[in-house]
């Protein structure tokens, strides 16, 4: 079934206005120079054209994720009370669970560092300080969840109660605006809501938030907190004049396709044959009793029905007293319709394998996965989520160029003199790993490569020259506490009257006089 329900064609740029243009990846482009302020028509085509026809798609990708697939469930009924079974397999939920979870499963790390700045603690305490406040493994994961299901999603900065926060937005009522320039750089943002005959929009820009009243009873348009007397004077809490655009976009990848876009059609294919599966096995109940050589009477056929039983035999006509060789023998038999099960299981296998193919993400219910991850080589775990792994990637360089966007707007408005170059991200995907396999490469590279490489064979290890330099640190205690072990032990001896001579020999503090055998005086020879 095809995302594109519309009868707008895009298959390439489309002009909605003098300023306006909609690309084929359904993002919306304004001239350079131009400001929306002045052309509240525009935010209403905007507005318009993306209610219409874009939130249609995304309201079938949001179907299709809770599990609501229009293919098999607007199909039309079976007739003459037929099994009608309408199974859904929510594949496209297990496809965003699955990269979700590898994705950003563990969040991402963030650290600065600044070879010129002395206070690289102290930023890192405010940078994390602040993450904790907006619970940011939450935010973070449910914005790239978005991102799985819509092919793009929006982060959302915002001031209360002297603070700043986000949240995350659905691409389903909030727009994002960039200029035509070859940067296209972020121009404004639009969130809207629709209630009885009005139509509320707000519209985002670094300066101000702008709330618009769109009264489709009288056709009239117009910015209802901003002064009259003073279009530059908005209301003080709408005010925020943030170094960027507060609303930060991240797409799955340039296109902005959802993870399970390609796959619709599989899916569909997926639920219509499981359902007719269900349904052959419900049409076994629908036998039918067929009888030759035999006319029932309607004794008998009750007698079928009521007592289950039935007593055929074949009936004599005496012609010449010869029995009629043109009868039946009689017969009876159930018609069954024939299954074909196993073609079934084979398209069937055949389609989830394409989903997973297609939309590059591991099947974890694969029956190879059931193969302890200690038995399969380092290689072959690789190569498996190789695809997966190089789909990350891409998001995740897509996520790290929103995160500096972010961290420009927290740095201005917290007044922190850090560089958004020096901060770094870590993406942590959750690979298993065969760590015995890691640990003979370790072991036999001992010696024939420095430390920090033998260590970065390693998959737990993050960091091998940190890790050195703990590994070192920890030797240079364990020395210490066998030094002062030592130490305890021989001054206890001290105390005890027991001391070593000249010759390693421990003996008691008192001289002891002996004669010439060798004995203590008073003793005998």
């Amino acid at each position: 079934m095809p995302l594109d329900e519309h009868n707008v064609s895009n298959n390439g740029d489309t002009s909605l206005g003098d300023n306006i243009t909609l690309t084929d990846d359904d993002v919306f482009l304004y001239r350079s120079g131009a400001n929306l302020l002045d052309n509240l028509e525009d935010v209403r085509s905007i507005v318009s054209y993306h209610e219409n026809y874009i939130a249609e798609k995304y309201k079938m990708k949001r179907d299709y994720y809770k599990g609501r697939h229009h293919a098999i469930i607007q199909r039309p009924p079976k007739p003459h009370n037929k099994p009608d079974y309408r199974l859904l397999i929510n594949l496209p939920k297990k496809l965003v669970s699955t990269f979700n979870g590898y994705f950003s499963g563990d969040p991402v790390s963030i650290k600065y560092h600044s070879d010129s700045d002395a206070s690289n603690d102290k930023m890192n305490d405010e940078i994390q300080s602040w993450l904790n406040d907006n619970d940011y493994g939450d935010t973070f994961s449910e914005w790239a969840k978005q991102a799985d299901i819509y092919g793009r999603s929006y982060l959302y900065v915002y001031q209360i109660d002297g603070d700043l926060r986000i949240a995350v937005c659905s691409p389903r009522d909030t727009i994002m605006i960039y200029d035509d320039s070859i940067q296209h750089r972020p121009v404004a943002a639009i969130r809207y809501s629709t209630n009885s005959n009005k139509q509320y929009d707000t519209l985002i820009t670094p300066k101000a938030d702008y709330l618009i009243s769109n009264d489709n009873a009288n056709s009239e348009m117009k910015v209802t907190n901003v002064d009259p007397n003073n279009p530059d004077n908005v209301v003080k809490e709408d005010i925020h004049d943030f170094e960027s655009l507060p609303v930060i976009e991240l797409a799955e990848d340039d296109e902005r396709i959802g993870i399970f876009d390609d796959v619709i059609s599989l899916i569909d294919a997926v639920d219509l044959i499981q359902s007719a599966k269900v349904n052959d096995v419900s049409s076994f109940a629908d036998q039918y009793l067929v009888v030759k050589g035999q006319k029932l009477t309607e004794e008998q056929v009750t007698n079928i029905q009521d007592k289950r039983f039935i007593n055929l035999y074949r009936e004599t006509k005496t012609s010449f007293n010869n029995t009629d060789s043109n009868m039946l023998d009689p017969d009876a038999f159930f018609l069954t319709p024939d299954p074909s099960d196993e073609t079934q299981e084979n398209a069937l296998n055949r389609l989830i394998d394409m989903v997973y193919q297609v939309s590059q993400v591991v099947n974890l219910n694969d029956s190879n996965f059931g193969v302890s991850a200690q038995s399969i080589s380092g290689v072959a775990l690789l190569q498996r989520y190789q695809p997966m792994q190089a789909k990350a990637r891409t998001k995740a360089k897509k996520m790290d160029k929103g995160l500096r966007q972010l961290f420009s707007i927290m740095f201005a408005y917290k007044n922190l003199s850090g560089n958004v170059s020096d901060l770094t991200f870590d993406h942590k995907q959750s690979i298993p790993h065969n760590v015995s396999e890691e640990a003979d490469i370790v072991g036999k590279l001992n010696g024939q490569v420095s430390d920090p490489t033998k260590l970065s064979y390693l998959s737990g290890i993050d960091d091998p020259d940190k890790e050195i330099e703990r590994l070192h640190e920890q030797q240079k205690q364990d020395q210490q506490a066998t030094a002062n072990i030592v130490k305890n032990y021989l001054s206890d001896q001290k105390k005890g009257g027991v001391v070593d001579d000249d010759n390693g020999q421990a003996t008691t503090g008192k001289n002891t006089a002996t004669n010439q055998s060798g004995r203590p005086n008073g003793q005998a020879d």
